[in-house]
C-alpha cells in the first residue's frame, strides 16, 4: 500500500537533517545525511488524516487532561507488546530526553555517578554533565561479533555517590537487543548496588532479527524501580510533534515524579502530537508492518554491500533500530581523518562516534530512507574506501 522508495524533497523546510548541510560543510552541496535519527518516509495516510481533521477546528488552545486521554491509547499498545504494566503506570511528557533530565534531577544529587554503557546516545552523556552529575562509562565489548556491557569492570568504581543506570534497549548506536539474561546479569548489578534504572525504549518496535522483552517484566527489583521511557516518534517518524511517555510502576518514585513535574510543564503536549499518538497506535499497523520489512531489505542491502566489497569495514549487524555502527578503524584510512574523508571525499555524512564516548573511526548510519539514497551511498563509499 506505502511506497517508501518515493522521495520527498525535505530542503528548504527548515528540516535539520538536510537544511543544515549547508551551514556545517559550506560548498558542499550533494552530501547525502545519514546521520540523524529521523525517517525519509512520508507518515501513514492516517496520521496525516488525523492532524489534517484536527486543523479544521481553528483554535490551538491548552488541552485537558492529556493524560487521562493518551493513556489509555498507549496502555492498549504496551499491553500488547507484553508489557507487564497498569493504565496508572503510563505518565505522557513532551519527550523522551526531556523525560530523562527530569529523572536526573528529581532522584540524584549534584556530584552523583550515573552508569552509562558506551558507546552511548550523545544527549544522555549531556544531560548528565549539563545537570553537574558524573557519567560512569561501562565500556561495551565485542564478543564473538556481538555487543555486550562489561558490568565487572566498574564493580570497583562504583561508591555511594553512584545512584542510576541509564539502559538504553535496543541499543543506540550498536542496534543490540539484549537477551534475558543480560538484563537480569545488569538487575542484580543494580540491586546489589541499590541503583535505580533508566531504561529507554524508543526504538524496541524495531525488533528486526529477534524478539525484544521489556526489562520491567524480568523480575520484582527491576519493576519496582525501572523509569521506562518510550514514544511514538520513532516508530512513526513524527519527532517534531514532541510527545513521549514515561511507565513507572512503583507508586512511591510515581508520587515523587508527579511532585517534581508540576511546575514544569514536562506533561504539555503539543497539540497535534495528541491526535498523533492516537491515530499512530490505533490505525497505523500497515504502515508499520510495511516499514519494518522495507528497513529489513535495506539493512540487508548495506550489511551484504561492505561484506562483499569492502570486508575490513566492519558493521555491528544490528538486530533492532534503523541505525547500523560501522567501524572503520582497520579500512587503510587514517582514523582521526575518517569523518572528514566520509564528507569531504565520500559526501555522505555520517553520526561521528566520536559523539558516543570518543569512539574514534565510527560513524552510524541511519537506513530510514528510500533505497536509491542507500545505493548512492554505499557506492560512493566504496569508490573512496575500495
Amino acid at each position: 500500500m506505502y511506497n517508501f522508495d518515493k522521495i520527498v524533497n525535505r530542503k528548504n523546510t527548515n528540516c535539520y537533517k538536510w537544511d543544515s548541510l549547508t551551514t556545517k560543510y559550506e560548498g558542499i552541496d550533494d552530501i547525502i545525511p545519514m546521520g540523524i535519527a529521523d525517517m525519509d518516509f512520508e507518515v501513514c495516510d492516517e496520521i496525516e488524516k488525523a492532524l489534517k481533521e484536527r486543523t479544521n477546528h481553528p483554535v490551538y488552545g491548552y488541552s485537558n487532561d492529556v493524560n487521562k486521554e493518551l493513556a489509555p491509547v498507549i496502555y492498549e499498545r504496551y499491553k500488547n507488546k507484553g508489557y507487564d504494566i497498569e493504565l496508572e503506570d503510563i505518565l505522557v511528557a513532551t519527550g523522551v530526553v526531556y523525560i530523562v533530565t527530569h529523572i536526573i534531577r528529581t532522584f540524584t544529587k549534584k556530584g552523583d555517578k550515573i552508569v552509562l554503557p558506551t558507546p552511548y546516545y550523545s544527549p544522555f552523556g549531556s544531560v548528565i554533565e549539563s545537570n553537574e552529575r558524573i557519567i560512569l562509562p561501562c565500556e561495551m565489548k565485542l564478543i564473538d561479533g556481538i555487543y555486550k556491557m562489561d558490568l565487572a569492570s566498574i564493580e570497583n568504581q562504583i561508591d555511594e555517590t553512584t545512584s542510576m543506570f541509564i539502559f538504553c534497549n535496543p541499543h543506540n548506536p550498536t542496534g543490540r537487543i539484549f537477551d534475558k539474561d543480560e538484563m537480569l546479569e545488569l538487575i542484580d548489578f543494580c540491586q546489589r548496588h541499590n541503583l535505580l534504572i533508566i531504561s529507554d525504549e524508543i526504538h524496541s518496535d524495531f525488533a528486526l532479527t529477534k524478539p525484544f522483552y521489556p526489562i520491567i517484566n524480568i523480575n520484582k527489583y527491576a519493576k519496582d524501580n525501572t523509569f521506562t521511557v518510550s514514544s511514538c516518534t520513532k516508530t512513526f517518524n513524527l519527532a517534531g510533534l514532541k510527545v513521549a511517555f514515561c511507565i513507572i510502576s512503583n507508586p512511591e518514585l510515581k508520587e515523587k515524579y508527579n511532585k517534581a513535574a508540576i511546575h514544569t510543564g514536562l506533561d504539555s503536549v503539543n497539540v497535534f502530537g495528541i491526535e498523533a499518538i492516537k491515530a499512530a497506535y490505533s490505525k497505523s499497523q500497515k504502515w508499520e508492518e510495511e516499514m519494518l520489512e522495507y528497513l529489513k531489505g535495506n539493512r540487508e542491502y548495506v550489511l551484504n554491500f561492505f561484506e562483499e566489497k569492502l570486508p575490513k569495514i566492519k558493521i555491528n549487524p544490528s538486530e533492532g533500530t534503523y541505525l547500523l555502527w560501522i567501524d572503520f578503524t582497520k579500512s587503510g584510512k587514517e582514523v582521526e581523518k575518517i569523518q572528514n574523508i566520509l564528507i569531504n571525499e565520500c559526501r555522505v555524512e555520517l553520526n561521528d562516534g566520536r559523539m558516543y564516548g570518543n569512539h574514534v573511526g565510527f560513524g552510524r548510519m541511519n537506513l530510514a530512507m528510500p533505497r536509491c539514497y542507500i545505493i548512492e551511498a554505499c557506492n560512493r563509499i566504496y569508490e573512496v574506501f575500495k
